[in-house]
């Protein structure tokens, strides 16, 4: 197909042709190179960047609540470790005062203010716990049963302990440090009550009745259910609102046993976590949020302020947390379903849901504490999580699309010189033929200058020698001009062969020959005897012609001799 197009082409046109479709064919084939490598580059380092967004998100995440829950356990064992150090001073302490074998009571040293008995100035701090004066400089105790007379050994032992017991409090107590508000022991024999800071009840003294609260309830299932009790166990209570602080908060509490391991009393501390939460919720992972929350749902450690009419507060209290019933249902789940349409299409793992509040999705990370029947989560804002995977896919997309920018432009760079270079080699290879093209049309345009007919009313004036002169002399190189310039079939047959375009065989072509003159062999006949019947008829005109030439020949005979004499 192209032989049959290009065959009138001059063949300088072939070579620019052929070279510019083979240029174009390779550069389509680099850019088509380079758009699949980016194509396939693309999806290649996109799966490489979500397994890299995943696995480092997980990673985010388990860290995130490895952190909070060692933030936690060390807490818990801070206020638990208080718990278990009031147990060894108490037993400490009652070994000590029964080797002394002292019992005498010394009012001074007593501290009888958790009851009736007012705190004394400067060591209270008016009305420091709701209506009631508190004061942080000693752990005050009260009497609940009126003591027989005379007292007892164990009443008297009980009384006498509390010389020493109230300075415990100073000791073990550590406020904010571990969120404690209120560290108290009651022994039941004694019926002895202790708090620290110290808590003036008053009146409401003669209702406070331990073993109907919650943590001493809660201590007494803990030792009930515990076979053998060798070793400290503390737990925590169901959350509980202070009425007097309108805040959520939850009891650590402990059995107190005796050597032979009988209950004998307990103790307990009240813990807080809405000030924890806001401290170590400052964290390099970004916007989060904490959470600690019962089985139940109520909300024990988080982040709001709120109004006395929410307590207690509920994670699925939507207007405040953000999150319904059904996220709340979903998120105890563990692999529950999302609500994060966006965060969904990276196909990760890990549980999101939409939080209505902050308007944004935020990333789930939930762990139970089965121990103290508490729920740690963890909501991270899913724009931290995904700015990895948007800043990688940025830059990846950015490095590729240069490389091909690169790629493309090197390639026109190279295109134009290559250009320039066959150009400079056509003309090169092809000089030789425009300098004979040349001076074959400086020859031919020559040849037609020279070219000069006779005018007619000139001829009418020429003499009959003259004129038949002048014809002789035209058929003459009418003849010549025939014999040069005459094309035979032999020579059209092989000015039509084409340029070879693979290899040159001519073996081939000289079988394409012999055919060629197989088929044409009664066409030769036939022209050979056309050629008989010209060359007769032109034997006759040469006969009539070798007349003329013989006048002619006689009139310059016969000039030559006139001139010579």
């Amino acid at each position: 197909m192209f032989s049959k197009c290009t065959q009138n082409m001059r063949l300088r046109n072939q070579m620019i042709l052929i070279v510019s479709i083979q240029a174009f064919i390779i550069m389509s084939y680099v850019l088509a190179y380079n758009m699949i490598h980016l194509s396939l580059l693309n999806v290649y380092f996109s799966d490489t960047s979500n397994h890299l967004y995943k696995d480092s998100s997980n990673r985010i995440q388990q860290n995130i609540i490895k952190l909070y829950r060692s933030y936690f356990d060390k807490v818990f064992y801070l206020n638990g470790n208080t718990l278990i150090s009031f147990h060894r001073l108490y037993h400490h302490t009652k070994k000590q005062v029964v080797l002394q074998n002292n019992l005498t009571i010394n009012e001074q040293f007593q501290m009888p203010y958790g009851g009736i008995n007012p705190i004394p100035d400067p060591l209270r701090i008016i009305k420091g716990y709701g209506n009631f004066d508190i004061s942080y400089c000693f752990m005050c105790y009260s009497n609940l049963s009126s003591y027989s007379q005379p007292k007892t050994i164990d009443e008297l032992v009980g009384i006498k302990m509390q010389e020493q017991v109230q300075a415990y409090g100073q000791l073990l107590y550590q406020g904010k440090d571990i969120n404690q508000y209120f560290f108290y022991s009651y022994i039941k024999k004694e019926k002895i009550t202790s708090i620290y800071p110290c808590l003036n009840r008053e009146q409401g003294i003669y209702s406070y009745k331990p073993e109907q609260r919650d943590w001493y309830i809660e201590l007494q299932r803990n030792y009930d259910q515990t076979e053998n009790y060798q070793n400290y166990n503390y737990t925590f209570t169901t959350p509980f609102m202070l009425f007097t602080e309108k805040k959520i908060g939850l009891s650590m509490a402990m059995p107190i046993v005796d050597e032979q391991t009988q209950l004998i009393g307990g103790v307990g501390s009240i813990f807080l976590g809405n000030e924890f939460v806001q401290e170590v919720g400052q964290s390099k992972f970004g916007f989060q949020i904490i959470y600690l929350i019962s089985n139940e749902g109520i909300m024990i450690m988080h982040p709001y302020k709120v109004s006395n009419e929410y307590l207690p507060l509920y994670i699925f209290n939507q207007t405040i947390t953000g999150f319904n019933q059904t996220d709340w249902e979903e998120m105890k789940k563990h692999n529950g379903s999302s609500s994060c349409p966006n965060f969904d299409i990276y196909n990760s793992s890990m549980q999101c849901r939409y939080n209505s509040v902050y308007n944004q999705e935020m990333i789930v990370g939930i762990q139970e504490i089965a121990e103290f029947k508490m729920i740690l989560i963890t909501l991270l804002s899913s724009q931290e999580y995904l700015e990895f995977y948007y800043k990688f896919e940025q830059e990846l997309s950015e490095s590729l699309q240069e490389t091909l920018s690169l790629n493309i432009t090197t390639l026109l760079a190279l295109l134009i010189l290559v250009c320039l270079c066959i150009y400079v080699l056509i003309q090169v290879l092809f000089y030789p033929i425009y300098v004979v093209q040349e001076y074959a049309k400086n020859m031919i345009s020559q040849k037609k200058k020279k070219d000069k007919t006779i005018p007619i009313f000139i001829q009418r004036f020429m003499s009959n020698q003259v004129r038949q002169l002048l014809q002789t002399f035209k058929f003459i190189e009418n003849k010549l001009e025939l014999l040069s310039f005459r094309k035979t079939e032999q020579c059209a047959y092989f000015e039509s062969l084409q340029f070879p375009q693979k290899s040159i065989s001519f073996k081939l072509h000289l079988q394409q020959y012999q055919n060629f003159l197989t088929i044409h062999k009664l066409k030769k006949i036939k022209l050979l005897k056309m050629q008989t019947d010209q060359n007769f008829n032109q034997s006759n005109a040469q006969m009539q012609h070798k007349l003329y030439l013989r006048q002619i020949l006689q009139l310059v005979k016969k000039a030559n001799l006139y001139q010579s004499s």
